[in-house]
């Protein structure tokens, strides 16, 4: 029976806070940062898998109008590793699938950014 092996390795979250008055200065902004990561190892068939999330939410003034809004964005990213000791080569896959929003209050419409998703094959 192969050996397995689940490692979970790191959890960060880091939040912030660039003040409490309703009226921003375009230099302040909330933030909120999580992350997490998953290893997966079987040593006899020389295979791993990782995979990792990224969240990201932050609030913000605009520049150009002083309104507040809202950033948030989320990073997927898996990747297989296999080494073939027969042959003495590695193979890794990598997929990294990136998402953004933007969101402004008071406004009828979201912007949302898909166009920066990023694929990896």
């Amino acid at each position: 029976m192969a050996e397995e092996r689940i490692i979970t390795v790191g959890y960060v979250e880091l939040a912030g806070s660039g003040g409490s008055s309703n009226k921003r200065k375009v230099n302040e902004s909330s933030e909120l940062e999580k992350s997490s990561r998953t290893i997966y190892k079987d040593k006899h068939s020389a295979y791993s898998e990782q995979f990792s999330k990224h969240h990201k939410a932050e609030e913000f003034v605009d520049k150009h109008s002083g309104r507040l809004g809202f950033k948030e964005q989320v990073t997927y990213k898996s990747t297989h590793k296999v080494n073939d000791k027969v042959q003495g080569s590695t193979t890794e896959y990598e997929t990294q699938v990136k998402f953004k929003k933007t969101v402004y209050p008071n406004k009828s419409a979201s912007k949302c950014n898909y166009n920066n998703a990023i694929y990896y094959d």
